[in-house]
């Protein structure tokens, strides 16, 4: 008698859980679809944020590049302005 309840408690048991994975089947499925949409959109989100960060790189070069320029035309403005200044200084003296 034990043994012929144990294995219907079984049975009972193997059908509801069969019962209760073939129901949720078809909500399973659709909330994979969803999670496989939400993973390819991320991706695309991810390789967009790839590009964007290139390109500040590739701004930041240019502009360290930019900076690099100023300072040499800085550096140079400097100079001429002091043999400018050392030329007048040669032009005083020779009107005395």
């Amino acid at each position: 008698m034990k043994r012929a309840i144990s294995i219907f408690v079984s049975l009972f048991l193997i059908a509801m859980l069969l019962s209760t994975l073939t129901g949720c089947g078809a909500d399973i499925k659709a909330e994979n679809e969803k999670l496989k949409a939400e993973t390819n959109n991320l991706k695309s989100d991810n390789d967009k944020l790839k590009l964007e960060i290139q390109k500040l790189k590739e701004e930041l070069q240019k502009a360290a590049e930019k900076e690099a320029t100023i300072s040499s035309l800085n550096a140079e403005n400097e100079a001429l302005k002091k043999q400018v200044e050392d030329l007048k200084g040669q032009l005083s003296k020779r009107k005395r």
